[in-house]
């Protein structure tokens, strides 16, 4: 079971340490006159707006399923990261046309001050990108994994505009200062874009990654009442991994027995994903066989199983 506690904790933590970051690094762009500083500043206030979105759709994902979302409100998570992202990418195309002005109208700036807020910013973001990433793959939460990416990349873009800010302190170079906006603003922007094509594949009912696929095949191919298997489908939604398959048992089995064996099978597998929801469709394994040789010409290779 998902901690709920546990993710709209940190989802908060994090709303309230990003608006802490937002004050020191406009308070710095306004004393240097930094416009790298400036486009941190923003970068940062658009983190806070996501950061509560984050925590909103958090809360909307934990809502139990009903009669019009009987698979539950898991993507109301992924739907709020996949937004996030967008913004995110907006913001630096905002940012960069900002700066490509500013290399029009160059003009001196107060390093120091920029430095020193670049400086605890990526302190606070190192730490507070940890702690998110732990949370969110203990509890299987796209939005803090996707609140943690997105800290990432304005982590590295502050570490360019820190390094932007050294270099013009040392050579007094003024188009610097703007080509270190455009320049890491783009890294943001280019971590966000690698995680929105994440985000549209869980979207689109994409599969579970191989490995952990590969996991469920190899624990039906050892499970001793299992004859055989396919039609194996994977997907995820929010933080629920989601299996369903056809499963081949022995002909003889009453109902009731086969029944009860193909609930020994979910539980199996649901434990070996370390929590899912498992359906299976339970078969009779000579028969279906059968079927497969006189309907559609198939040699006996049910037993090896497929997946989509």
């Amino acid at each position: 079971m998902t901690n709920v506690s546990a993710v709209e904790k940190w989802a908060r933590i994090s709303l309230a340490i990003t608006a802490g970051v937002v004050v020191v690094k406009l308070v710095a762009a306004k004393m240097s006159g930094s416009v790298s500083v400036l486009a941190e500043g923003l970068q940062s206030l658009v983190d806070v707006a996501m950061s509560y979105f984050t925590l909103l759709a958090i809360r909307y994902a934990r809502r139990p399923a009903d009669d019009t979302h009987p698979y539950g409100h898991g993507r109301a998570e992924v739907v709020s990261s996949l937004f996030q992202m967008l913004i995110v990418i907006g913001t630096a195309g905002m940012i960069a046309w900002q700066a490509s002005l500013r290399m029009a109208e160059p003009r001196d700036i107060k390093p120091d001050i920029g430095m020193i807020a670049m400086g605890v910013a990526v302190v606070v973001n190192l730490v507070l990108i940890g702690k998110l990433r732990q949370v969110g793959k203990e509890e299987k939460s796209p939005a803090l994994l996707g609140e943690a990416e997105h800290l990432r990349g304005d982590m590295f873009a502050t570490l360019g505009v820190f390094a932007g800010l050294i270099l013009y302190s040392v050579t007094g170079l003024q188009w610097i200062d703007p080509i270190a906006a455009i320049v890491f603003v783009a890294v943001g922007a280019v971590f966000a874009i690698r995680q929105l094509g994440k985000l549209v594949h869980e979207l689109m009912d994409g599969s579970l990654p191989p490995d952990e696929v590969k996991l469920v095949e190899d624990a039906l191919h050892e499970h001793p009442l299992v004859q055989g298997f396919h039609a194996l489908k994977t997907r995820r939604i929010g933080n629920q991994r989601h299996v369903t398959l056809h499963v081949l048992l022995e002909d003889s089995l009453t109902f009731v027995e086969a029944h009860d064996q193909a609930e020994e099978v979910e539980d199996h597998l649901s434990r070996v994903l370390g929590g899912a929801l498992v359906e299976i469709h339970f078969e009779p394994y000579r028969a279906e066989l059968a079927h497969r040789r006189a309907e559609h010409g198939e040699d006996d290779g049910t037993h090896n199983g497929d997946s989509r």
